[in-house]
């Protein structure tokens, strides 16, 4: 039993030396990182866009950036899902699930790295929807550089995500596709 012991207290002593002499060690300095883009800051970008979803045009609505993203950037979509009741702005987060009567549908979208497209899913003929789902939709599309995104931020909360971006609802643009 004595032997064990002192096993037990050799062992423990070689992990603590070890561990010690880890931690003390510094190895050489690597090569410098890629340069960075001149100084330029990279920003997101956000704009609103207004549309019609009707049988024509599939349930859907699509529009250009006018720029190229990259492929580590999030685009973000949320539908103007009416005014609270102090007259600001409720912003929902796409996908959207909505149930009506005849069914379920969804407010739903895809984007490339130089377009976009909301269009609408639904379980029953999409052509009995009310106006109040189909016409003059607005959307927010937020473009979120790579380096601006934070995995643990709730991006449900649109008010937070544009204080984090660092963007004044006063700015933001709006287009009307169709």
């Amino acid at each position: 039993m004595n032997r064990s012991n002192r096993l037990l207290g050799m062992r423990s002593l070689f992990v603590l030396l070890a561990a010690f002499v880890m931690w003390s060690c510094e190895g050489p300095v690597g090569p410098a990182g890629p340069a960075g883009a001149d100084g330029v800051n990279i920003v997101a970008e956000v704009f609103e866009v207004e549309g019609d979803f009707t049988q024509a045009g599939n349930f859907g609505i699509r529009g250009e950036y006018g720029f190229d993203i990259l492929e580590s950037d999030k685009v973000l979509i949320y539908r103007l899902g009416g005014l609270d009741q102090d007259g600001i702005d409720i912003w929902r987060l796409l996908p959207q699930v909505e149930f009506h009567p005849n069914g379920i549908f969804t407010y739903d979208f895809d984007f490339t790295y130089y377009d976009y497209s909301i269009f609408l899913n639904g379980d029953f003929n999409l052509n009995i929807l009310e106006s109040g789902y189909t016409d003059n939709q607005i959307f927010r599309v937020l473009i979120i550089p790579a380096d601006r995104i934070d995995l643990r931020m709730d991006y449900s909360n649109h008010r937070a995500v544009l204080e984090m971006l660092g963007v004044d609802e006063n700015d933001i643009q709006r287009k009307v596709l169709n």
